[in-house]
């Protein structure tokens, strides 16, 4: 099977409709979070404004506005750039959201601070193709890189799970 040529990226792609996409998903998750307690809302609403200055930096380079071109060379984006010669298969697409899903999934059940080590670990070992040892390494590093910042430095007790929170799925 021949693979995808990357100088022909479909043109769905390379629209501004996917960084409008992400950008409209980005102001709902926003909005959505400051419905939540101050300390609850404060990384979605984090997470949520930086996607939206990225979608608004993605929509600028992907139009022909001045500035474009400059977005483009300084910011790397342009799928004719060797950084993003990528056009990747339907199939490759739907194993990355299979990931997604499946690490969200497990954050539901089991919370953010025992999902990040697996799933850094499986994925430098399944999709990266690395030693056991060295994907046991990344994810120790995770785990250790959420305990100090999140939970000692910040103070910020990270999600648990549905498993290990108090009331567990009856909570919901």
């Amino acid at each position: 099977m021949d693979k995808p040529d990357p100088l022909q990226a479909p043109r769905i792609v390379t629209s501004i409709w996917p960084a409008v996409l992400l950008l409209v998903f980005a102001l709902v998750t926003f909005v959505v979070a400051q419905g939540y307690s101050a300390t609850s809302a404060r990384f979605p609403s984090m997470v949520a404004g930086a996607m939206i200055v990225l979608s608004v930096y993605d929509i600028w380079s992907r139009t022909n506005l001045p500035g474009a071109n400059t977005v483009k060379t300084f910011g790397g984006t342009g799928f004719r750039q060797r950084e993003m010669m990528h056009n990747p298969s339907f199939a490759n697409q739907a194993e990355c959201l299979g990931w997604i899903t499946g690490a969200f999934a497990m954050m539901a059940a089991i919370g953010i601070l025992a999902t990040s080590p697996i799933f850094c670990a499986s994925y430098v070992r399944f999709k990266g193709n690395r030693s056991f040892a060295v994907s046991v390494g990344v994810g120790i590093g995770v785990l250790i890189f959420q305990l100090a910042v999140f939970e000692w430095a910040l103070n910020y007790e990270l999600y648990r799970g549905l498993f290990f929170t108090k009331g567990g799925v009856s909570a919901w």
